[in-house]
């Protein structure tokens, strides 16, 4: 069922996709809290009673948590709830893309454009140096067999000012499917709009010939098109589905001559000669950024002026395509569409060990200039709302964002709930703070209304700041009491222990309360881009086999008040990404935004838009990191065997004495789990 491949849910199970905070205020099918009992809520509990508030300022000294808050009781106003579905406004209009891709020119030439993103470390370099069985040093075991980590590379990581002249763009050309083209090449063109480039920093073809070539190493940098060149100054992105301008430009003639290699994936003493390209031949492309000290001091950047990229795989005739590495040195070939969780853009498989980073890639195909905008919106990510730091050391404080929370608040980046990008932790001891989730709180009018909590508004921030910028206990946190604990039988009979947390609150427990987790980012833009009518043709009014009743929710535009589709959020009470990205803001952050210009929206929905706009992220930050979330890309199904070499030859020889290689029915878990934590 589309909507279960794609995320999206619909009725009381509606999208479990979040930004920045959790924000489920949602029941039922009409998007809010509205019309349910606490009963009825899945996770929504009714309060008892009020405990003694304790009280506490605005600004504490450092030495102390703030205690005692004695926040006032305020008039609150419903949550606004639109008729079902009356006057549904599209959330985009027919409209051209904001950036091609790919396109075709009249006489069959296909340009495939990608941006890139400065790194410090190539895509098969982990923190063990590998290679295959006697053909040079191999750190994944140690001297007795047994795995040895050194930690991750840093493939996927970001370099300090990844935002600033970190990123470039790629175009291909490739006449391969031109009328009458015997011998096709590929032109390649590097744009790159802020500092100089040296020219050549693109290698292509993998050297799968040479044993012990691993972590990086390629055949051929490509024919300058102008060897003349010493420099290649910078250059604005070329217009959308128009041909470009040559610019520190190579050209590909031929897959080059290589050692032949016999069934073991290893050179057998034959030679295969260069020949011409064909449709359908991979080639791995390996971009870097090679600038000049001068060039970068000149843009007031004191980085680095050397860093090398992601590895891309181009099918001739094809475009891009996402990747995994098979034996015996990780050779790139393409992924399966079977295993495109994200499409085209799904990120390839890993071979860095940096499995904590793999919801932080940009799409694989992204555009030129949507690398930027990633990598900006990204900052603004990971930097704090109330000191402007970077949570990353090395980067550029972002002031513009600093000292933006108010009074109260429950986290000061999006990452602080969003664990890489990915699910908040899980509770797991008594008397553990909870701030990492989300605790939505209202209270139930006697015509069914819903409205914020009078002392709360629409979520408990748990958080006050000291005057020196430091985080400190509000006097209104949620702890964990207890865990409700059940047995579960597995299918192949193993028991397991089930465990829910149970909650107790500082101040006095809401009348009506949810405890939401924050979800993966990952993804959303994919399912922002899914139109209305594809959404509502799958409602249901009656159960499909596996139960589900797919029911459309409605929301009111915080902005226009137009009726829109559901999206995003717990119960898809959020329109689009903007309206979740400022939500959670709001909730979570105590940030005021153009969406919701005054903190008071919290506590007032109704007279959210005339209440005098107080400062908050700008609409420039507030769109990048809009961007971030639209951009960031769903990993590749990992289903295919892929991996590293297994060790040496002792490591080889030590797992022999147990079992066989590979693992015979009989295998011990123990031998098993060894190499399984070996296959990447």
């Amino acid at each position: 069922m589309a909507f279960r491949q794609l995320g999206i849910a619909v009725g009381c199970a509606l999208v479990p996709a979040l930004v920045g905070g959790t924000l489920m205020v949602a029941c039922g099918g009409d998007g809010s809290l509205q019309g349910c009992s606490a009963q009825g809520i899945p996770g929504l509990r009714s309060g008892g009673d009020a405990k003694a508030a304790d009280t506490a300022p605005a600004k504490a000294s450092d030495s102390a948590s703030a205690a005692g808050n004695g926040l006032p009781a305020l008039i609150t106003t419903p949550f606004p709830v639109p008729a079902r579905g009356a006057d549904l406004v599209p959330l985009f209009p027919p409209q051209a893309p904001i950036e091609t891709l790919q396109f075709t020119l009249p006489d069959g030439t296909l340009v495939t454009r990608f941006g890139n993103r400065g790194v410090s470390r190539h895509g098969r370099d982990r923190g063990e140096e590998w290679n295959e069985v006697g053909n040079g040093p191999n750190e994944t075991v140690d001297a007795t067999g047994h795995p040895l980590d050194k930690g991750p590379g840093a493939a996927l990581a970001f370099v300090p000012d990844s935002f600033r002249n970190r990123t470039w763009g790629l175009e291909i050309i490739d006449n391969s499917r031109v009328a009458g083209v015997t011998r096709p090449t590929l032109k390649v063109n590097t744009y790159n709009p802020t500092v100089d480039f040296l020219p050549g920093g693109t290698a292509f073809f993998r050297a799968f010939d040479r044993v012990g070539v691993t972590a990086y190493g390629w055949m051929n940098n490509g024919a300058l098109l102008d060897p003349t060149g010493s420099v290649c100054r910078p250059v604005d992105y070329p217009a959308n589905g128009q041909p470009g301008t040559d610019h520190c430009t190579v050209v590909i003639k031929d897959w080059p001559g290589h050692a032949g290699l016999g069934a073991d994936g290893f050179p057998d003493g034959t030679r295969v000669n260069a020949r011409p390209l064909k449709v359908g031949d991979p080639i791995e492309v390996a971009p870097s950024m090679s600038t000049t000290t001068q060039s970068m001091q000149a843009a007031g950047d004191n980085g680095g002026v050397r860093y090398v990229a992601g590895e891309w795989l181009y099918v001739v005739g094809q475009g891009l395509t996402p990747w995994h590495g098979v034996q015996p040195r990780l050779n790139s070939a393409p992924l399966p569409e079977s295993t495109w969780s994200g499409g085209l853009g799904s990120v390839s498989y890993n071979y860095s060990d940096e499995g904590l980073r793999m919801f932080q890639q940009p799409a694989n195909h992204i555009g030129m200039q949507n690398m930027q905008r990633f990598v900006a919106g990204r900052r603004v990510a990971h930097s704090s709302v109330v000191t402007g730091e970077h949570l990353e050391s090395g980067n550029e404080p972002m002031a513009a964002i600093a000292g933006l929370a108010g009074a109260r608040f429950n986290a000061t980046t999006c990452v602080q709930c969003h664990t890489n990008n990915g699910r908040s932790a899980a509770p797991f001891m008594v008397d553990q703070r909870v701030d990492g989730m989300a605790f939505h709180v209202g209270v139930k009018d006697a015509d069914g209304a819903i409205r914020p909590d009078p002392r709360y508004g629409s979520a408990i921030q748990m958080h006050v700041s000291s005057a020196s910028g430091k985080v400190l206990d509000g006097g209104d946190g949620v702890k964990v009491t207890g865990f409700e604990t059940r047995p579960v039988k597995l299918a192949d009979g193993t028991t397991i222990e089930l465990r829910k947390p149970t909650f107790g609150f500082d101040g006095p427990v809401p009348a009506l309360w949810s405890a939401r987790a924050a979800q993966p980012m990952i993804g959303l833009g994919l399912l922002e881009a899914v139109p209305e009518a594809d959404i509502l043709a799958r409602a249901r009014s009656t159960p499909d086999t596996d139960g589900v009743l797919g029911q459309a929710n409605f929301v009111v535009d915080p902005e226009t008040g137009a009726t829109r589709l559901g999206r995003f959020g717990w119960k898809a009470s959020k329109a689009s990404l903007r309206h979740q990205v400022a939500a959670a803001l709001l909730n979570d952050m105590s940030v005021a935004s153009p969406v919701f210009p005054n903190r008071s929206c919290s506590m007032d929905p109704a007279g959210c838009r005339t209440a005098p706009a107080e400062k908050g992220i700008q609409e420039a930050d507030l769109t990048a990191l809009t961007q971030y979330m639209q951009l960031l890309a769903v990993p590749a199904q990992r289903s295919l065997p892929s991996g590293f070499p297994k060790g040496s030859r002792r490591w080889r020889s030590i797992a022999s004495i147990r079992c066989r290689w590979p693992p015979a029915a009989g295998c011990s878990t123990r031998c098993a789990a060894r190499r399984a934590t070996r296959r990447r």
